[in-house]
């Protein structure tokens, strides 16, 4: 038995050797006959480990969310778009006296965001809108009122002409995605 393991490890050694040699030699030859060059030499860059300037650098990851229209808020005129926002702002939906807006970006809480919508007939009507719902405000030319649903788009209602919907897509780190859809 201690023959036949000292084989293997001598058989085991021997292909080891060849492999080494083969892999780090110009050439070799099996039978003790012919010679070995030396390794190529490699040169500094490739022995080394990339620097910053050879090497792209990966970029960096960041828990910011994005939206399609960044900080644009003139994007919205319309009523459609989607916005990052992590202060106050007020941005114009529609140039139209008849129109939605200005929607007024309130505060920006961990797990909501405090809105105001101006309606047609004057009054505004607020709501907080948390992450993942979405708040449809309807209006007409003498009233209008607002309603969340956490579950699905908010339904039609009749007799109203005005219906902008704003969800909350995310919030990360005081900024919130809101995006914007007029009907």
């Amino acid at each position: 038995m201690t023959t036949l393991t000292s084989r293997c490890l001598a058989i085991t050694a021997c292909a080891l050797t060849m492999t080494f040699v083969s892999v780090g030699c110009g050439s070799a030859q099996v039978g003790g006959t012919g010679s070995a060059s030396a390794p190529p030499t490699a040169s500094k860059s490739e022995t080394s480990s990339p620097t910053s300037s050879s090497a792209p650098e990966p970029a960096p990851t960041s828990n910011q969310p994005s939206a399609q229209d960044g900080t644009n808020y003139q994007a919205c005129l319309g009523g459609n778009c989607e916005i990052a926002v992590s202060k106050p702002v007020t941005i114009t939906l529609s140039d139209s006296p008849v129109g939605a807006g200005p929607f007024t970006v309130r505060k920006v809480n961990a797990d909501s965001v405090e809105v105001r919508m101006a309606l047609p007939a004057g009054p505004s009507l607020g709501a907080t809108i948390k992450k993942g719902c979405t708040t449809a405000f309807y209006a007409n030319n003498a009233s209008g009122f607002a309603h969340t649903s956490c579950s699905g788009e908010p339904e039609d209602v009749l007799g109203m002409y005005v219906k902008q919907m704003v969800t909350v897509k995310g919030i990360t780190d005081g900024t919130a995605i809101l995006n914007l859809k007029s009907e």
